[in-house]
This record gives structure tokens, C-alpha cells and sequence, in this order.
């Protein structure tokens, strides 16, 4: 089959990240294309890749979407995306289109993304094109709307574009139904995948005989500088008043971190039990391998956790619209302690840390094959157009 994947980050990079391990996943089996056509993303290799279709590209800037490189007037930078991606599906002929979030959020690319489901219908008549959505879905800041007004545009762009919605997420963690007050009224049908959660590269585990660290970290998102530097201190604190052993911490710094905020970072850490490292592709079994996490609570990181099943400190961002309701259902489930707050503090972060570090480890059973998931209903669709032929 040949499918065409569409995932614009716009602030951090967790939208391209799991649209990208998709893209990969399917890669064994299928002819895949991914567009790409946010800030680049470090590390964002795959052992199969698939093909890139190249995109101007976007960043929201102080709130504003505009050119990353910021040398293309608006109008220009809009119409050269369509244009791309209407000529890409035409050579393609996909017989799926998976479109990232839209029309959940991102609504100033709805230009793009009209175009790409209209061309695409126009060169393979049977094409099926999916919203690939994460676990929580929220009404964001960006999207300038009532309520009412939101929800509606939601169902209509479905209703004009797509064909159903694929999940990526268990539904015994959280369904559509607890963020999405009117998704009784999806004109299309809901499917789950499962999470998106491959499986780190390489062996899992430590060395019997290597003394534990915790790994800290931010993923792909802005604005997390000043939390990072409370759960340093925290951690030393700690550290010093011989509660952790010898422990060790590392120190992940963000996908966009500046050479100012990775400064600020290592005087922090001042040597001794925390390391900072740059964002990197090893952070995965990293954590694997770790015995205590302090993040965020952004779908990819919350995924790689619960893969992991080590103990786990998440500090929602507040700015984040889906980040505290996964968070608290993390700590309702006691698979993480919660601290809340902008930024949190390091003394609440030390108090999670010493939570964190009571409870007996992690256990719950939820699907984290999200990548198998999607697989399944793509080659189900096949089967589909098979037997109506």
C-alpha cells in the first residue's frame, strides 16, 4: 500500500516524533511518505525511513505561525505548501492519508490540509484519510473560538474531509469522550491504536553491577528551563542529605534548547552526581535503563514511561492543554507523582522524587503498540478495497 503521512510541530516537536515512528513502523511493509515541514527534529532516525516530502517550513512564533527561516512572505509560504503537497498526493496516489491532530487543532493549516485530501481524492478514488490523533485532545489557545464554536468546526472539517479517526492511545487510560464533549457526534467512525511507544533501541536494562541513575528531561517542548533547574536542586538537595544513595542524575536538555539555556544548565549541575547531555536519540534507553524519571508529561514522554515502567516525577506544563489531565491520570493510577506549577519548586519536586522512589515500581497493562495498531488498520482498509473489488 502506499501511504502518505502529514505532522506539522509548530511549538515543540512531539506532533513529527509520533507522526514519525508511524511512518517507520509501517515502513517494512508499505511505501510510506512522511512530509516534513517543521523545525528540524535532532536524532529523528529511523533503521527504515521513509520517503521525506520536503515543505517550506513553519514555527509558531510569540503565539504567530510563520516561516522558520523567516524570509518568506505569508501568502507565499501557505501556497507553496499546498501546491507541495497536492503535487506530492497526485504522484503518490495513496491509499491512506494520515493527517497529524488537524482538525483538533492547527486550524491555520487548513489550507494545506484541504488541499493534500482533495488531491489525493482525486488521483486514488478509494483513498481513506485519517486524523491520527493523540490521547487527549483539548480546545487550545490557538485555535480563536468559542467553545461552541470549536466543537462545531471540528465536526464539520471532519465530516468534509475525512473518514475516520485513529486514536493513538488506550481508551482504559483515557477516551475521547472525557476531553471532546461532543464526540458521540463524530461523523466518522473512532478507532484505538494502542500507544505509540516503540520499544528502545538496543538491550533494556542496567548492569547489575552499575551503580542507578535518574534521568531528567523535557522532551521537544519550550519554556521548561526553569523546571529543569528546580529538579536539579532538588536532586542535589537530596543528594547531599544522603537520601539517594549513589545515585546519579542525567540531564537531557530540550530538542531547541539554546547554547545560553545548556550554559545555565551545566553551572546548575556543577559536576558531581548530575551530567548534563544534549537531546539525543539514546534518551529512550536511557530510560529504560534508569531507575527514576523526572519529565514532563507530553504524550511521547508519557508513552516512553509507561514502556519503561520505572518510577516517574511528571511536571505538567501548564501552557500545554493536554499535559495535566495525563499527568493527573498518571499519579491517580500511582504510575507517577504529581507536582503542579510554573515552574513547580524544588522543594515539591523533592518530596515527588521521595514518593516517586517509595512506591512498589509501576505495573498496568495498557496497549503500547500503537505502531502495530495503526499497521492493523491500514491493511484492514486494504482488505476493505480488496473484497469491493
Amino acid at each position: 500500500m502506499r501511504i502518505l503521512c502529514h505532522a506539522q510541530s509548530l511549538s515543540g516537536v512531539g506532533h513529527f516524533v509520533r507522526m514519525h515512528a508511524i511512518a517507520s513502523g509501517l515502513c517494512a511493509a508499505h511505501e510510506v511518505h512522511l512530509a516534513d515541514g517543521g523545525r528540524p527534529v535532532p536524532a529523528a532516525r529511523a533503521p527504515l525511513e521513509p520517503a521525506r516530502v520536503s515543505l517550506p517550513r513553519l514555527a509558531r512564533v510569540d503565539g504567530r505561525v510563520c516561516a522558520h527561516a523567516g524570509d518568506r512572505r505569508q501568502h507565499e509560504l501557505f501556497t507553496t505548501r499546498a501546491r507541495v503537497l497536492a503535487e506530492a498526493a497526485e504522484r503518490i496516489r495513496p491509499d491512506v492519508v494520515l493527517v497529524d491532530h488537524y482538525p483538533f487543532g492547527k486550524w491555520e493549516l487548513t489550507p494545506e490540509i484541504g488541499a493534500l485530501a482533495e488531491a489525493a481524492r482525486r488521483a486514488s478514488p478509494g483513498v481513506h484519510v485519517v486524523c491520527s490523533l493523540r490521547d487527549v485532545v483539548r480546545h487550545g489557545r490557538f485555535e480563536v473560538a468559542s467553545r461552541e464554536e470549536f466543537e462545531a468546526g471540528v465536526l464539520a472539517r471532519l465530516a468534509a474531509q475525512f473518514d475516520a479517526v485513529w486514536v493513538h492511545g488506550d481508551p482504559a487510560f483515557t477516551c475521547l469522550e472525557e476531553h471532546f464533549p461532543r464526540a458521540a457526534e463524530l461523523p466518522v467512525p473512532v478507532r484505538y491504536t494502542g500507544f505509540v511507544s516503540p520499544p528502545p533501541p538496543g538491550p533494556a536494562g542496567r548492569p547489575c553491577d552499575a551503580p542507578p541513575f535518574a534521568v531528567l528531561s523535557c522532551g521537544g517542548g519550550a519554556r521548561s528551563l526553569p523546571f529543569q533547574l528546580d529538579a536539579v536542586a532538588a536532586f542535589r538537595r537530596l543528594h547531599a542529605a544522603g537520601a539517594l544513595g549513589a545515585m546519579t542524575l542525567e540531564v537531557f536538555a530540550g530538542a531547541f534548547a539554546t547554547a545560553g539555556e545548556q550554559e545555565a544548565l551545566r553551572e546548575a549541575a556543577g559536576g558531581g552526581p548530575v551530567t548534563v547531555r544534549a537531546f539525543s536519540s539514546d534518551f529512550a534507553g536511557r530510560l529504560a535503563a534508569s531507575a527514576l524519571s523526572i519529565s514532563r508529561a507530553g504524550y511521547n514522554t508519557t508513552a516512553l514511561l509507561l514502556r519503561a515502567g520505572v518510577p516517574a516525577v511528571v511536571a505538567p506544563d501548564p501552557v500545554m492543554s493536554d499535559q495535566a489531565p495525563r499527568a493527573r491520570r498518571l499519579a491517580e493510577l500511582e504510575l507517577a507523582s504529581l507536582v503542579e506549577g510554573d515552574p513547580p519548586g524544588a522543594d515539591p519536586i523533592a518530596a515527588a522524587i521521595e514518593a516517586a522512589l517509595a512506591r512498589p515500581a509501576p505495573r498496568h497493562g495498557f496497549d503500547l503498540e500503537g505502531v502495530a495498531g495503526t499497521r492493523a488498520l491500514v491493511e484492514r482498509r486494504a482488505g476493505v478495497e480488496r473484497a469491493c473489488r
